[in-house]
């Protein structure tokens, strides 16, 4: 059934529920979440913040030092100036110095979990949390405003021109004034939404759990155009001039026109799709549930394949000209290629 994904996905992340809650060292498994900047690759896995130098993979610090059972992160941190800001799988918000590992402050305003990257724009902070509510946080971690959804947030907000666009998995779209919080617009899609919203000029594009991706206005949610698939989506769509690509459960890859949602190509990868393809500046990346790293450029044509040992339940991320990729139940926990497909350093596995 086309359902089976949705299920196995979410006892995915029911276990991850289940062994944070325990107590004792075992820690909650969860996927990598990856940020990084010019010369550092940042990754947020189970109970740690790596950082990692981006030349070799080596390693900067840690934190914490030592395992704490009860902590767990699966959302890639935020930068702003030289701090990273990051939520745990329980329900405190962070701030550390993105030079020493060390911590600058803690929010622990939210009630439940950071599943989400926290999204800075215009010296805010905006943190979206399972709660149903996305904080605005000041650069010392106090609270601007706070907005209530009408379910969980999975998924980082967008900030441009003053507005917030942000997902929630209770099907809506939201539209938000940056600097108050108050609501501009809404528009129900009809299915939850567990990845941020793509966008251009006029446009966002979201994929919904109604197997579907959604064209909307910026100005006024309105909704421009509707794809429906036949399988699922565990896949954010991601725009470039004028192409909009994402993938599906079945592992058949679209691209479409911004414009009307026509299909101009597609491709069969032939697993699940995962995560936010990469935008390289001569393809798009794309990642396979079980490990297999797809390169096409933007007509379709197939630049490069890749196998990785593991699962890739989020896209490769692009820091600084390399595709840094965070796998789960691999031999490794991140591998880093180059744009031709070649690894630029040796795997990084974290030390116990």
């Amino acid at each position: 059934m086309k359902n089976n994904k949705y299920i196995l996905i979410f006892l995915f992340i029911a276990l991850t529920m289940v062994l944070s809650s325990c107590s004792g060292s075992m820690a909650a498994s969860s996927w990598p979440g990856i940020s990084g900047n010019d010369d550092t690759v940042f990754a947020a896995y189970a109970s740690r913040i790596f950082s990692l130098r981006l030349k070799d993979g080596g390693l900067n610090w840690r934190y914490p030092e030592k395992v704490e059972g009860a902590k767990t992160f699966f959302a890639p941190p935020a930068i702003m100036d030289n701090n990273l800001y990051v939520g745990d799988y329980k329900n405190t918000f962070y701030s550390l110095n993105m030079i020493t590992g060390a911590k600058n402050w803690e929010f622990t305003g939210a009630t439940n979990r950071y599943i989400g990257g926290a999204t800075v724009f215009d010296n805010l902070i905006l943190a979206p949390n399972a709660d149903h509510y996305l904080y605005a946080l000041d650069p010392n971690g106090n609270l601007v405003w706070k907005f209530e959804a009408r379910q969980a947030l999975w998924a980082a907000p967008l900030a441009e021109n003053g507005v917030v666009y942000l997902s929630s998995m209770d099907h809506y779209l939201y539209a938000l004034d940056l600097k108050t919080g108050t609501k501009i617009w809404e528009s129900e899609l009809g299915g939850a939404i567990v990845y941020s919203p793509s966008m251009n000029e006029t446009r966002l594009f979201v994929a919904t759990m109604n197997n579907e991706v959604v064209a909307v206005n910026k100005s006024d949610g309105k909704v421009l155009w509707r794809n429906q698939g036949n399988e699922g989506l565990w896949s954010q769509p991601v725009i470039h001039d004028g192409k909009v690509f994402y993938g599906d459960f079945s592992g058949k890859i679209y691209a479409v026109n911004a414009e009307d949602g026509s299909v101009l190509w597609d491709y069969i990868l032939g697993e699940m799709v995962s995560g936010a393809p990469a935008i390289m500046p001569n393809g798009v990346v794309f990642a396979g549930e079980n490990g297999k790293l797809l390169a096409l450029d933007f007509d379709g044509n197939l630049l490069w394949n890749r196998v990785v040992d593991g699962k890739l339940y989020t896209g490769p991320v692009v820091v600084d000209g390399q595709l840094i990729l965070g796998i789960v139940q691999g031999d490794a926990v991140i591998r880093a290629f180059n744009f031709e497909g070649s690894e630029t350093w040796p795997p990084f596995i974290p030390a116990k």
